[in-house]
């Protein structure tokens, strides 16, 4: 077989599995569209060169509902084969430009690919050359309100577009998929919905997002939190640092990892607002009021959430079944709330660069696109999220994961949902 063939199709294969571990190889081989024979042999090859690792392996290797695991030489395999196919994919492109010949492509894609290349790299190099900083460099935005009144002065009041799109006006950002608590009302707390992988989110990409956030005139938030802990991502100041650049930055957590200094380092790294939400009892307003002082931080940096409460007070929170996936607590009946304006202003951003609608949805099954293959802007106005904007718009939860959700999706994104509906008029 051709090598550039082998690596291309090496390279497919340690992409599929490292975006989702639950494949089994029937699942696999239908997503790369491959026979199971072939697939089998790539698997059998690359276990034995101790690129990935086999689960539930039993007795016989062939088994199709096996699952599969990039190991540490596997990621940086991956990474490699990225690295040689996009090189050789560019100097192809600048031969033929310099021969003179035409080619049907955009000039857009020839630079997004070129960026990429450019990304990879220097991406060894980012953390090197990208230091947290010492003092804060960043204007601190201080017209946001606690609770529901922060977000509402973003979405609500900020309607922006770029190229006659309404753009989005609050990211989630899930930098890492690992949590330190394990709380009832969370998907976390059953491993079989959500398992902690530890896999966490690439300077790579975060340098991907600020830029093309750029290019829209982004007028947003971008908000840390999603499926994990983001205090436990080792580089949570420079992540918030490079996002500055482009929009206001929020982190949410637990409080766990906290001390003076770190909510200090948070300040000067040019975060807007720390959400900590204290799930033990009253005693935490004391212990973090005296931190956020010795912090010598502004009093409205800092935002306390009482989560300590049961179930009869729902947690202290606005309790949702997160797409069917937790049934705890007194919860709405499915169907109850129609439409959604969810896609209509914001999304959810997974560490791997995987796209989806909204934070409600923990199946984390279809996506809507994925950042380190596509233009951001693209996927915001792409088929997929069209198709779910247009539905949920309608009061129509037909599709997956919207046919499993009780969230009320309308609090907030009026301004947007009617934007989109007189486009799609």
């Amino acid at each position: 077989m051709d090598k550039n063939i082998k690596n291309t199709n090496t390279l497919d294969i340690l992409i599929k599995i490292d975006s989702n571990a639950s494949f089994s190889q029937r699942e696999l081989a239908e997503k790369l569209k491959f026979s199971l024979g072939k697939l089998n042999y790539s698997l059998v090859d690359l276990k034995k060169k101790g690129f990935i690792k086999i689960k539930n392996l039993g007795k016989n290797i062939n088994k199709l509902n096996n699952k599969y695991a990039l190991t540490t030489k596997g990621k940086s395999l991956k990474s490699e084969l990225a690295h040689k196919l996009l090189k050789k994919k560019i100097e192809e492109y600048d031969n033929i430009i310099k021969n003179g010949n035409k080619i049907n492509l955009d000039e857009k894609k020839i630079l997004e690919i070129k960026y990429r290349e450019a990304l990879l790299e220097n991406s060894k190099n980012i953390q090197k050359k990208d230091k947290k900083n010492k003092s804060r460099s960043k204007k601190l935005f201080k017209t946001i309100k606690i609770n529901i009144k922060r977000r509402t002065v973003i979405v609500n009041d900020v309607l922006s577009y770029h190229e006659n799109v309404p753009i989005p006006s609050w990211i989630e950002l899930s930098i890492i998929d690992v949590c330190n608590r394990s709380c009832s009302f969370c998907p976390k707390s059953d491993p079989k919905i959500a398992p902690d992988t530890y896999q966490q989110m690439s300077m790579v990409l975060i340098e991907k997002l600020t830029r093309e956030l750029k290019e829209i005139n982004y007028k947003g938030s971008v908000t840390l939190c999603g499926y994990g802990e983001p205090m436990l991502h080792k580089d949570i100041y420079i992540i918030c640092k490079k996002l500055s650049e482009a929009s206001f930055v929020e982190v949410v957590t637990n409080g766990d990892t906290l001390n003076s200094k770190k909510i200090k380092d948070l300040y000067n790294n040019n975060v807007n607002k720390l959400l900590i939400s204290m799930y033990d009892g009253k005693f935490q307003i004391e212990k973090f009021k005296k931190m956020i002082k010795e912090a010598d931080v502004p009093d409205d940096f800092v935002i306390l959430r009482d989560r300590w409460y049961d179930a009869k007070k729902d947690y202290g929170l606005k309790l949702t079944n997160r797409t069917g996936t937790i049934s705890i607590g007194d919860q709405e009946e499915i169907g109850k709330y129609k439409k959604c304006f969810y896609p209509a202003y914001q999304f959810l951003i997974d560490w791997n660069g995987d796209i989806f609608l909204c934070p409600q949805d923990w199946q984390r099954r279809i996506t809507m696109g994925n950042i380190m293959q596509e233009n951001l802007l693209n996927i915001w106005r792409g088929k997929v999220l069209t198709k779910y904007r247009k539905k949920l718009l309608k009061g129509d939860r037909c599709l997956n994961p919207c046919t499993s959700c009780n969230a009320d999706g309308t609090i907030l994104g009026k301004k947007h949902a009617d934007a989109w509906e007189k486009i799609y008029r």
